[in-house]
């Protein structure tokens, strides 16, 4: 099926230059063929994707599947869904959603969070339900371990949405309302509040996506604008992994216009960490370049895509297949299926966005 959309690119700077590794959700994929095919739609009821994680050693992406709570296993290649993992007590309840995901280069395992919806329905006025860090086998198809990040913060705060992984395994795991980090071992038995809110407002719509790069870690604040707002003004923050007394250092862009209010951020394995993909609310993709370990970054420009072509919502997230690179369509229920949690959509589109990123980089 042919996609019918448009892409807009606004802003034009000077080249880029090559750099170094990368961190897993974004990994290189030399051993994956070309994947040139553009962009495309997954016709799978009840898809309603949310994040993606590429797995450049099987050539494969891992889809989280926002209101089944759920992770589908999709062969670009085919254009087919292989699988589709679950989750007891998690998958089908409707109360507990999959929200970030990644793909651990180094073992190849998976760290998915299940969020809980109050938070995201009511702006963070109420946080209840629990949240998890599950860690998954996607080869033996198995579960290892799901870690309550609920019991950690008694449930003081939430919003828990996405994750990031370190070379030793751990995981860093953000949350929104307000902003906090928590870091879970490799093992799934002690979780640490790495970065705790330093309010007690839990209305405050803070950090929604994180990746990282060595022992850096990147994090989007929205700076309490509301989701979904056309008033955004993200910021992005440095932490370092090894801190004793982790602190948020934040990363001035040149030039400072304003980027929106955003979900996630990304940083590609094929432009060495150096280049950062953050997801913009109701417009597209603004793109970001670091020469100096993103102590400062260029902001290149937006890649505006025409939301009504499609009908979508959102533009939840960014995701590499091979050395493309695409950003997920978003969309809502209406009202759900009976008898099920989503509602009754099957075809859901994926949009190339790599010309029109190395456009941007010269």
């Amino acid at each position: 099926m042919k996609l019918l959309f448009q892409l807009t690119v606004v802003g034009l700077i000077p080249p880029f230059v090559a750099g170094f590794p990368f961190s897993g959700r974004n990994g290189h994929s030399r051993g994956c063929p070309p994947f040139n095919n553009g962009s495309f739609h997954i016709q799978q009821f009840q898809l309603y994707p949310e994040n993606a994680a590429w797995d450049p050693h099987n050539c494969l992406v891992y889809i989280t599947s926002l209101f089944n709570g759920s992770v589908a296993q999709f062969d670009p290649y085919k254009n087919e869904v292989l699988d589709i993992f679950t989750f007891p007590g998690i998958t089908g309840t409707g109360s507990e959603h999959a929200s970030g995901i990644d793909l651990n280069r180094r073992d190849g395992l998976l760290s998915i969070v299940i969020d809980a919806q109050n938070a995201f329905l009511t702006n963070g006025a109420d946080v209840s339900g629990t949240y998890w860090l599950l860690k998954f086998d996607p080869q033996r198809k198995q579960l290892l371990w799901q870690a309550n990040l609920t019991e950690a913060t008694q449930g003081k705060w939430g919003g828990f949405q996405d994750v990031t992984t370190d070379a030793e395994g751990n995981s860093f795991v953000v949350g929104t309302y307000p902003s906090s980090i928590l870091k879970v071992d490799k093992t799934g038995k002690h979780i640490d509040i790495w970065y705790p809110p330093q309010t007690t407002n839990t209305s405050v719509h803070g950090y929604t996506g994180i990746d990282s790069i060595g022992d850096t870690i990147l994090v989007v604040d929205n700076q309490n604008v509301p989701e979904q707002s056309p008033n955004g003004n993200a910021a992005i923050f440095r932490f370092d992994m090894t801190d004793p007394h982790p602190h948020p250092i934040r990363v001035p862009f040149t030039p400072s216009t304003p980027i929106g209010t955003s979900d996630t951020i990304s940083l590609p394995g094929k432009y060495g960490g150096k280049v950062a993909l953050v997801s913009i609310d109701l417009i597209g993709v603004t793109v970001l370049r670091s020469q100096d370990g993103w102590r400062t970054a260029e902001q290149l420009g937006t890649i505006v895509i025409d939301f009504g072509l499609v009908n979508m919502r959102d533009l939840p997230a960014t995701f590499p297949i091979a050395e493309s690179l695409f950003a997920i369509g978003e969309y809502f229920p209406g009202s759900f299926v009976p008898g099920t949690v989503a509602g009754n959509q099957s075809d859901f589109p994926f949009f190339d966005i790599t010309s029109q990123i190395d456009g941007l980089l010269g």
